[in-house]
């Protein structure tokens, strides 16, 4: 049989591999367009709303603009909202053509799967693998812990396969094309910021290396450089990216990696390895290994394959082990955790501290050092022993592996819903739809709070009845936009001077300082259990049972 034919149903056989671990760990329920019952959970619900308010908002500048609707004043992005603009920016442009609701989800998810086991296997065969041998690493791509708890939590981030496509065109031993980094670098810059960073990394690490190894020659470097800063800076700025003053937020130094990540297991990602104590919020960097890995990477020391590490000091290799290494210290972050145990906090300005707030989660740096260990592993130990001996003991460390993992990886087809078009809300009263056919254009909350613990069922029912809402959950917001808008707030709570067409969603204590401002006609009454405000909207509960003036 041809090479060439030998290759392609190798790439075939590892995109099915992919294709068959989605249906294990996933099913088929997602892949039915109209299905958004599994999305109505934390974040998912957040990029899922995202996508809605995003598909039914007039196209502006950028093409990623989802304002005014989901925000109003704090209206941003499809890129802000991790909305996948991969994806969400062709549905729109075909969105007449799509059923209602209609999600993507799904279809990325399977996509992932597939990707992920053909670059890592893809990988593998650059790091010297046989065919067989690279698939057995392409399995183990598919049921590393740190890829499959990432979709059901940040669906964006799913694309692992981003960060081992780039780690293949690194380890290419031919040279990639010169469109290559820029095409890749700009379809990175169409899913997720944190990929991106890490993206940018790993190819500073392969310029560096190919023009130290002259296999880049001085012009084509410079023109990669231009083509690849044009083209990903083109594509943050048509997803929106850009929209806020700020990328900055709150939690870094918590959302971290532990020091001992290849052991802590949470868990749920091993049967028999012990439960180690960790920080609360370190599950950004969850990076266990898995029992077949440990057990691989245990066979490497004791056969001396781990001698062959030394070629890690070579030109080829050694820019991108400095810069695994770099971004595995960003993931500890300034705040370091050793198991439950904390370490004072390094104290960090200027540029550290902007970079740090804007890539809060620092753990999921992790992730390029992770899949060279994992990938490596599998290569290392395979060329080191008697090919069939190494095909079984490999085979049976990743089967040992699926069975310890099991209750991480069958965890969401165990609490997976029944297929729905719909989503149970709280604010189930007809008031909603009532003062939406009134002329009530929005919903607002006083006080705004960023990230409102009732931002889910809000943004939900302003979606159904065609609303603007700045009760939001996004990924970012602008700074200056939020002060402005506190300030109109309480401007309004001085003077009364309220929106009209507006139900406001108030607490107890704006309720109090609203009573001597109301007016005859006027509604203040708790409905679904949330004390609503509306200039001239008494008469929207006849009937109802509601007290328009009980919120006093």
């Amino acid at each position: 049989m041809p090479s060439k034919l030998r290759d392609l149903l190798g790439a075939l056989a590892a995109i099915a591999l992919g294709v068959a671990g989605y249906f294990v760990v996933f099913g088929t329920w997602p892949l039915f367009p109209s299905n958004i019952a599994f999305l109505d959970h934390g974040d998912r619900a957040m990029h899922t709303l995202g996508w809605m308010f995003y598909r039914d908002a007039p196209w502006g500048m950028p093409p990623g603009s989802s304002a005014p609707r989901l925000g109003i004043e704090l209206a941003n992005s499809i890129a802000l909202v991790d909305g996948l603009p991969l994806f969400a920016i062709p549905a729109k442009l075909l969105s007449a053509w799509l059923p209602q609701p209609f999600q993507y989800w799904g279809y990325w998810w399977l996509l992932c799967f597939a990707l992920q086991a053909l670059f890592a296997y893809l990988l593998a065969i650059e790091m010297g693998a046989r065919r067989t041998l690279a698939l057995l690493a392409a399995g183990f791509a598919i049921i590393t812990p740190a890829f499959i708890f990432r979709p059901t939590l940040h669906m964006a981030l799913a694309g692992h396969w981003l960060l081992l496509a780039g780690l293949w065109l690194y380890a290419r031993r031919k040279p990639p094309r010169l469109y290559a980094w820029p095409l890749l670098l700009a379809l990175t810059a169409t899913v997720h910021a944190y990929l991106l960073a890490m993206q940018l990394a790993i190819w500073i690490a392969a310029w560096i290396a190919r023009t130290w190894s002259r296999k880049l020659p001085i012009w084509n470097g410079v023109f990669e450089v231009l083509l690849a800063v044009g083209a990903t800076a083109l594509t943050l700025w048509a997803a929106g990216f850009f929209y806020t003053g700020s990328l900055g937020s709150y939690g870094f130094g918590f959302y971290r990696l532990n020091v001992l990540w290849p052991l802590i297991s949470y868990g749920d990602w091993s049967a028999i390895f012990p439960a180690l104590p960790h920080g609360e919020y370190d599950y950004e960097g969850l990076s266990f290994l898995g029992v077949g890995i440990m057990a691989i990477l245990a066979l490497s020391i004791v056969t001396g394959a781990v001698l062959k590490l030394r070629v890690l000091a070579s030109p080829r290799w050694l820019p991108l082990v400095i810069v695994a290494i770099c971004l595995s210290l960003c993931a500890l972050s300034n705040h370091i955790g050793l198991l439950d145990l904390e370490a004072p906090e390094i104290k960090i300005d200027g540029w550290m501290r902007f970079l740090g707030e804007t890539f809060r989660s620092s753990g999921r740096f992790i992730w390029p050092l992770l899949y060279l260990v994992t990938v490596g592993a599998v290569v290392l130990l395979g060329r080191r022993l008697w090919p069939g001996w190494g095909l079984v003991i490999i085979t049976a460390c990743f089967a040992w592996q699926v069975v310890d993992s099991q209750r991480g990886w069958s965890a969401f087809a165990r609490f997976q819903p029944r297929p729905a078009d719909h989503w149970v809300n709280p604010l189930s009263s007809p008031f909603w739809e009532r003062a939406a056919a009134a002329g009530y254009s929005r919903i607002r909350a006083i006080p705004v709070i960023y990230r409102n613990l009732d931002w889910r069922a809000l943004e939900y029912v302003a979606y159904l009845n065609h609303q603007q809402v700045d009760s939001i959950y996004l990924g970012r917001v602008d700074d200056k936009a939020l002060d402005a808008l506190k300030a109109k707030e309480e401007r309004a709570l001085e003077t009364g001077d309220f929106e009209a067409g507006t139900i406001y969603i108030l607490d107890v204590i704006t309720a109090l300082r609203l009573q001597p401002l109301l007016r005859p006609g006027d509604l203040l009454g708790t409905i679904d259990n949330r004390i609503v405000f509306a200039r001239g909207g008494a008469a929207l509960v006849d009937g109802l049972g509601i007290d328009p003036r009980d919120g006093r």
